[in-house]
């Protein structure tokens, strides 16, 4: 089902790994992030099945408070504790990558749930610390299906922001993803609906993103492991839009260029620019809940017109300046043919 849709890893393994859990994995073409087990070290270099295995998964979400085994929390892991874990897995297997998914501090600092220890260091601190104990860290946010937090409730700009954020604390060379909601998760009433999905990816790659993991459990009105199968209009928009994004992987894997592109907007228009052969591509989202209008200018020569991608429609250029409207968080691709 996963990899109908476009997923082509999977992230986390709460049962031992086994090697008919690889076998099958293998069936479908897909990859598998987990934790390093005894089991997962003695499968780690089968033949074909060991090559599954991509990389290993730290503990869940330290920076939040850990639960300690009898219904209570105890503190957060300590970036010192990270590091040592970090340590000893690389030393156990030095080829593949640590992944650490953080919680929603990242761009929430006023977030409860990171403990008193954890609470009292400041988030910047905390994470630039932190983040030196993974090569992959992701953070994780979910604003459309927040229940508690009237301040993060509806806010997909918060995605984007806590990518920027986290972007900016990490060492140099350590990967940023984004955890991205797909279900209602723990609320009853309100899912994030497909066109929030998307503004939210984008959001997430615009800002810095180099991968994206789908949150796909839901807990209402009952638990389902693989909640986000219970609806279909999500599972479009996902099949689409990794369908999209497979489509523009030779473009996002080009450097991105600074300066290529000026934007004037009634509201703050994140964007990020890439050269693929003789296009320019602008990715633009409106990190605000309101609509916007954006003037964008290209420092390099084009033509009289641009194409925006996925929408079928061509707007022309005036003096070399593009205009154009942007619904709350809406996002969109430009592309611009260099003279």
């Amino acid at each position: 089902m996963y990899k109908a849709i476009g997923v082509n890893t999977f992230v986390g393994l709460w049962h031992p790994l086994k090697q008919s859990m690889l076998a099958q994995l293998r069936v479908h073409g897909m990859r598998l992030i987990a934790p390093q087990s005894q089991e997962a070290l003695a499968l780690k270099d089968r033949p074909v099945l060991g090559s599954i295995i991509q990389g290993w998964m730290s503990t869940d979400e330290p920076d939040n408070a850990q639960p300690d085994g009898s219904g209570n929390l105890k503190d957060c892991v300590s970036p010192e504790e990270i590091a040592r874990i970090y340590d000893e897995t690389r030393a156990r297997d030095p080829t593949r990558p640590m992944y650490i998914g953080f919680g929603q501090a990242i761009a929430n600092p006023a977030w409860v749930g990171r403990g008193k220890k954890c609470g009292a260091i400041p988030p910047e601190k905390y994470y630039s610390a932190a983040s030196r104990g993974a090569d992959i860290v992701s953070s994780a946010i979910y604003p459309a299906a927040e229940v508690n937090q009237a301040h993060v409730m509806g806010r997909l700009d918060l995605v984007g922001r806590g990518v920027r954020n986290l972007k900016s604390w990490v060492p140099p060379g350590v990967a940023v993803w984004a955890t991205i909601e797909t279900t209602r998760i723990h609320n009853p009433k309100r899912r994030p609906m497909p066109a929030e999905i998307r503004s939210e990816v984008w959001m997430a790659i615009i800002n810095g993103a180099t991968g994206i993991i789908y949150f796909v459990h839901e807990w209402q009105p009952s638990f389902e492991e693989a909640g986000v199968f219970r609806h279909r209009d999500v599972i479009a928009e996902l099949k689409r839009l990794n369908g999209q994004i497979k489509e523009l992987a030779p473009v996002l894997n080009a450097p991105t260029l600074k300066d290529a592109v000026s934007i004037e907007a009634s509201g703050e228009i994140a964007h990020m620019a890439k050269q693929y052969g003789d296009t320019l591509y602008v990715f633009a989202v409106n990190m605000t809940g309101k609509p916007a209008t954006a003037k964008l200018r290209a420092s390099r020569g084009t033509s009289t017109s641009a194409v925006i991608v996925g929408e079928d429609r061509n707007l022309d250029l005036l003096d070399g300046t593009l205009s154009d409207t942007f619904d709350a968080y809406q996002a969109r691709i430009y592309q611009f043919v260099l003279k």
